[in-house]
């Protein structure tokens, strides 16, 4: 387990906020983009970001030896 986590605020994603994005996306980004794209934007870099850290975090706990338990 990470001694010093990384938390983030969470993101809830349902239908309602992707469906307007990706009729937007289908119909060749004409016309103005949906109101909550940017929130869309902005939770992505999070995840990326977040995903980075712990991937990094975890790289050297992985390299540290298991010693059996007496």
């Amino acid at each position: 387990m990470n001694s010093n986590p990384l938390i983030t605020s969470g993101l809830t994603i349902g239908a309602a906020d992707l469906v307007p994005t990706v009729n937007w996306a289908l119909e060749g980004f004409h016309g103005t983009a949906p109101s909550n794209l940017s929130a869309l934007i902005a939770g992505g870099i999070v995840l990326v970001l977040h995903a980075g850290y712990n991937w990094l975090a975890s790289r050297p706990a992985a390299k540290q030896p298991v010693t059996p338990a007496q």
